[in-house]
């Protein structure tokens, strides 16, 4: 069975979607190329990256030398593979082009591996490209200073739906209403991954709808709360909002709270944000009873109310506005060191009172930070010799702190 993405890999640079501007300052850079220069290429996986330089080197006639950095693995593995290809002409093509894919994937054991790739730059008399997810990795610093950078955006969701219609197109397959769209969204920018997801949705099929998707399952994807977010917002379609919901990994609980936060600046009209806010509390009914009856059936229901949200958004045209993280989240992340300190000298007090950590919070912490605020007590006094006097004054200064 041929799979999809090679078998609709875009046959020329034009075919190559949402990376027009990345495209036109790689020929910038190939157009005014002087040895010593290389580029790097960044940017998320399934976007094209690759594919973009085996499609120019097509296009002018080069030939391309392709190096996989995270297979060589090793200075001298790079050294044997391309230190002669840099130098020499080639018989049948009029000139080449040199790939170095994956350089973040070089072991960072290997310090040499950076210093090899460096000197091929300096050396080649023909452009490199390298290509990167993370290019910000500290092993790739001495690296950045001879490339010029350049990044690959994720695909719109627009431009993903409508290549995926083409695809069905060609394999004769008919599709339900919204299911491009919400395999579209749920792809996250990578078309690769889309055109991957559809073959497998669609195999041994005519016709696609959405519960053929329900075969994806998970695919674990680079998706943080940013990600998230404008997926749940702004899909106008439920089906979508909850599959990324369902499909991130992320406590439904920690979603609610970004989701209650941030609806006023993406609802914004009053009457909008009403109606957001009576699904969200619904929402809120339903986890409330997931907790107070651990019945996790009612976290399916709270799930569906929170992915309602979306079918509320506001039609008015409005500048980007950055999303907030909830207060409680805040509140919690600048008092982490100090609930670090807390609750490792709760267990060091619990271990010395034969109780629980808890139990020591609970019952003794209170009467503790009364007792030691009011008194100052000296380490090489008489009452110290008891070992738990001991013990609470050396933790003084900690819970003080902390409390």
């Amino acid at each position: 069975m041929d799979l999809w993405v090679d078998k609709h890999k875009p046959g020329k640079l034009s075919d190559v979607m949402g990376q027009t501007k990345a495209l036109g300052e790689i020929s910038g850079f190939l157009r005014d190329w002087q040895p010593g220069q290389a580029m790097l290429i960044h940017g998320p996986t399934g976007v094209g990256k690759t594919l973009s330089i085996e499609l120019v080197a097509r296009e002018m006639g080069h030939l391309l030398i392709q190096l996989n950095a995270s297979d060589a693995r090793s200075s001298k593995g790079i050294e044997e593979f391309l230190g002669h290809s840099t130098r020499s002409k080639p018989l049948f093509h009029e000139g080449k082009i040199i790939l170095i894919d994956e350089v973040d994937g070089i072991p960072a054991t290997d310090r040499g591996a950076v210093a090899s790739i460096i000197k091929i730059i300096k050396d080649s008399i023909y452009p490199i490209f390298l290509i990167a997810n993370d290019p910000w990795k500290p092993k790739l610093l001495p690296l950045r200073g001879y490339c010029s950078m350049i990044r690959f955006s994720k695909v719109h969701s627009a431009s993903v739906e409508k290549r995926l219609k083409e695809v069905c197109k060609e394999e004769g397959i008919g599709v339900e209403e919204g299911v491009l769209k919400n395999l579209a969204r749920w792809s996250h920018g990578d078309l690769r991954s889309a055109i991957s997801d559809l073959q497998i949705a669609a195999y041994g099929k005519n016709n696609l709808t959405d519960k053929d998707l329900r075969i994806l399952g998970y695919r674990e994807r680079e998706a943080n709360i940013f990600n998230i977010l404008p997926t749940i917002f702004h899909s106008r379609s439920m089906s979508a909002s909850k599959k990324a919901i369902n499909n991130t990994g992320k406590d439904p609980d920690e979603l609610f709270l970004w989701i209650e936060t941030n609806l006023p600046n993406e609802l914004r009209t009053p009457g909008n944000m009403q109606k957001g806010y009576e699904v969200l509390s619904k929402a809120d009914i339903f986890r409330r009873w997931v907790s107070r009856q651990q019945n996790w059936r009612f976290r399916g229901f709270m799930v569906d109310m929170m992915s309602g949200v979306s079918l509320f958004r506001s039609d008015e045209k409005h500048g980007f506005s950055p999303y907030q993280p909830p207060q409680r989240i805040r509140m919690m992340g600048s008092s982490k060191k100090k609930r670090a300190v807390m609750n490792d000298m709760c267990e060091r007090m619990g271990e010395f009172m034969h109780t629980s950590k808890r139990s020591v919070k609970r019952d003794y912490l209170p009467y503790f930070r009364i007792i030691l605020k009011k008194q100052k007590k000296s380490k090489g006094s008489e009452d110290q010799k008891d070992g738990g006097s001991f013990f609470l004054a050396t933790e003084e200064e900690k819970l003080i702190k902390a409390g």
